[in-house]
Order: C-alpha cells, then sequence, then structure tokens
C-alpha cells in the first residue's frame, strides 16, 4: 500500500486539501487523529499523551484504510508527532522515531506556510511557520522519501495539490 501523507506546519491546508484531494481523485482517505483526540480530550497534553495519541494516530488510520487498499490519503503521519515532540519536549520518544522507519511506503505533499493564519485553540505556533516547516522538509530529505510542494492560495492551491498528486501517483 502506498500512503499519500499531507504534511507541514500547522494551518497551511493539510486537512482541507486531504479531504479536497480524495474527493477529487476518489481516493479514501483519513483526516488528523490528533485534532479528534485534543477535542475530546481537552487541549492540554504532556509527553506521554502524545506518545499516546501516536499509537492511537496509527491504529485509527488502519481501521480507517487498511494497508490492504491500494492507496490512500491521509492528514500527517508519525514524522508530524516527532518533529511535534521535539518542538514541544525537546525529545522524541524511541516508539515514534522506530515508527517512522516503519512508514517507509509514504510519500508526500509537503504545504507550505503561506496561507493566512487561522486561529484555533488547538494551534501553538503561530510565528514558527516556516521553521517547522523546514523540519518537515528536513525530516523527508533525510529519509529520502518522495515528496512534492503544495503553495499557492485558493483554486491555485487545489490545483497545484493535484498535479503534485498526479507526480507522485506516476512515480
Amino acid at each position: 500500500m502506498r500512503r499519500i501523507i499531507l504534511t507541514g506546519a500547522e494551518s497551511s491546508g493539510k486537512s482541507y486539501l486531504t479531504q479536497h484531494l480524495g474527493e477529487v481523485f476518489k481516493l479514501p482517505y483519513v483526516l488528523e487523529y490528533a485534532r479528534t483526540y485534543l477535542e475530546e480530550n481537552g487541549p492540554e497534553y504532556d509527553l506521554e499523551q502524545l506518545r499516546k495519541m501516536s499509537r492511537l494516530h496509527l491504529i485509527y488510520q488502519q481501521e480507517k484504510i487498511p494497508t490492504s487498499t491500494p492507496w490512500g490519503i491521509f492528514d500527517t503521519d508519525l514524522i508530524n508527532y516527532k518533529i511535534w515532540a521535539e518542538e514541544v519536549f525537546g525529545c522524541c520518544p524511541a516508539e515514534i522515531s522506530s515508527g517512522i522507519k516503519q512508514e517507509a511506503s509514504h510519500v508526500y505533499l509537503l504545504c507550505k506556510p503561506d496561507l493566512p493564519w487561522e486561529p484555533d485553540p488547538l494551534r501553538e505556533n503561530r510565528h514558527d511557520l516556516q521553521r517547522i516547516y523546514q523540519c518537515h522538509l528536513d525530516e523527508i530529505i533525510r529519509l529520502e522519501r518522495p515528496y512534492e510542494v503544495v503553495e499557492g492560495r485558493g483554486l491555485e492551491r487545489l490545483a497545484n495539490a493535484e498535479a503534485a498528486l498526479h507526480r507522485l501517483l506516476e512515480r
């Protein structure tokens, strides 16, 4: 199974693009698990809860799109949890790092943080979007995984995302 991952800094349109691309390409898609968890349990968390979210994230994705499905579109993967843990707690739990190695079938649509900021009680990094974006890019490059960058606003962003996904599907 190939997993198409929408990733990048917060407020970069990942969730919207995940749903849009799933519908346009008629592929199953899964929205971000961490948002669901934090909306149900409150916005406060510690490192142990972040580890728990990462485990539940994997279970949630597997339940929504089994590995027997050839293609699926996903709003974030464990790279997001790694960067999140490093940013907030200064370290990444070993289970997240080792889990990333198991995600070798992932290809990425990396969303540039070029959209207007949208306030949200779960967002924490309004002023660090470019640096967080760079962290995602560096990690994808370090892992030598295929990726395309998505940028632009409105219909231009949607067209860019669709073209980028076409390129990834052709690889």
